[in-house]
């Protein structure tokens, strides 16, 4: 018989997972356990027609073969279409089932009208075997629910005691009362024997599912990460062979550029620029990198010092300077006299990447770099005329290797918004970004005012500040 598939573990509804889970096992077990009970019907129904043949026997036999057929419907339904059904669905055929599993007890339980106080000893005892060992078979089947298991043993031992009682009434005989009584009392046992049962078997079923859902969580967490780790390496697939046509760009333009220069040397005016063009290219390109490698390894410590901002934003002015002019654009610098307790490094990466990016999207106009201070905190902010961002893309443009779908863009790694970001929340700032398409685009770094915020004084800042400038 192939078993019932149990159904995939969702960690939000770990109930319900487990109760359709019972069901499984439930239905699973129900042919085997039927064919048993049918064993045993045909058992106890030769023993009956040998020695105690008539009308209450006929009526039995017929009645507890008739009770089986919508207990098989149900099982050929559910393994056809319900086994994969929702709970709720499951939980409907269940409460129809119920019934006649229910029935089958009770009809069970009426099997003593038949040859209690009716057979010989030897037969009774016999025949008393079993009909209490389909009992326990219905029992021990039905104990992955604990509710239907203790429903079943209910109507069984009630049944029983029922026809007992029956028996008892019309009997004249005083020792067939005795016996009887003393049926009567062991069947209290037996009661007591089948309620250990259904705890100790639905305790092994209940050890069992949670042993299931856990290998099932088990097994659906590692899926998880295989998919993620195999997503990793296709993704830095993916990004090296970016990398290697991104770095190949500048790299061919060097080269050609030296090889030009080496054949004309009177062209040296015209092409010492764009020489340098494409080596600052290569190196803003070579610094993402090395910023994205150290952020994804957590190898970025936080090293705070004081820092003044006017020195801070002059050497980013130099250092861009050039690359600005190179272009046509007009790099303006508006700084403020505030020092900041901060990680000079962390710092001048975030304005950096800001800068670059302006300039590299900036085709005419210029970019204005400034410091804005205020009494809650600094906003240092990057101004450009450039080609602005659409709104639909603002909530993307800090995403890794996320660039422009706008041509003219296509140089870098698209590293240098997610650095910005990944940068920034380590320094505890927030970043945000204002933009109109064709209109140009502003970034602002806000930096909350701490205790150590306060202005501008005295040598040893200024020299701490530019010491710390570096990268």
């Amino acid at each position: 018989m192939i078993p019932i598939p149990a159904p995939a573990p969702d960690p939000a509804s770990r109930a319900d997972w487990t109760e359709a889970r019972q069901l499984a096992i439930l239905m699973d077990g129900w042919p085997g356990t039927q064919l048993a009970v049918l064993a045993l019907w045909a058992l106890l129904g030769g023993l009956l027609l040998l020695h105690a043949p008539g009308l209450r026997t006929g009526l039995w036999l017929g009645a507890a073969l008739l009770v089986m057929a919508p207990g098989w419907r149900g099982w050929r339904s559910y393994r056809q279409r319900l086994a994969w059904a929702p709970l709720a669905e499951q939980r409907l055929r269940l409460r129809r089932q119920r019934a006649s599993w229910l029935v089958q007890a009770l009809v069970w339980g009426m099997a003593p009208l038949c040859f209690a106080q009716r057979v010989a000893p030897e037969v009774e005892a016999m025949c008393w075997a079993l009909t209490l060992g389909t009992g326990v078979l219905l029992v021990s089947w039905s104990s992955a629910h604990r509710r239907l298991a203790q429903g079943l043993a209910s109507v069984l031992v009630a049944a029983l005691l029922a026809s007992l009682w029956l028996r008892l009434s019309g009997s004249p005989l005083r020792a067939d009362l005795r016996g009887l009584w003393w049926q009567a009392l062991l069947l209290l046992v037996y009661a007591a024997i089948l309620w250990r049962i259904i705890g100790s078997q639905h305790q092994r079923v209940a050890e069992g599912i949670e042993l299931s859902l856990r290998n099932a969580r088990l097994i659906e967490s590692l899926r998880e990460q295989t998919r993620v780790a195999q997503e990793a390496a296709r993704f830095r697939t993916r990004f090296l062979a970016g990398a290697a046509h991104d770095l190949k760009q500048p790299v061919n333009a060097v080269g050609l550029y030296a090889d030009w220069l080496s054949n004309e040397p009177e062209l040296v005016d015209e092409l010492a620029p764009k020489i340098l063009q494409s080596t600052l290219a290569i190196h803003s390109l070579f610094d993402s990198l090395f910023d994205w490698v150290r952020l994804d390894a957590g190898h970025y410590e936080l090293r705070e010092r004081e820092v003044a901002i006017r020195p801070l934003l002059s050497d980013l002015e130099v250092q861009f300077g050039p690359e600005a002019r190179l272009k046509g654009l007009r790099l303006r610098v508006r700084p403020a006299d505030v020092v900041l307790r901060t990680d000079p490094v962390m710092l001048r990466r975030v304005i950096g990447n800001l800068l670059a990016n302006a300039i590299r999207y900036t085709a005419r106009g210029g970019v204005l770099l400034a410091a804005r201070a205020r009494p809650d905190g600094v906003s240092l902010e990057v101004w450009d005329t450039g080609i602005g961002i659409a709104q639909s893309e603002l909530e993307q443009i800090f995403g890794e290797f996320y660039k422009v779908p706008t041509s003219g863009t296509e140089d870098g790694f698209g590293l240098g918004l997610s650095i910005v970001q990944a940068l920034a929340e380590r320094l505890g700032y927030r970043v945000t970004v204002r933009s109109r398409p064709g209109r140009g685009t502003v970034f602002r770094v806000w930096v909350p005012a701490p205790a150590g915020l306060r202005n501008s004084a005295g040598r040893a800042c200024e020299r701490s500040a530019g010491s710390g400038s570096g990268s």
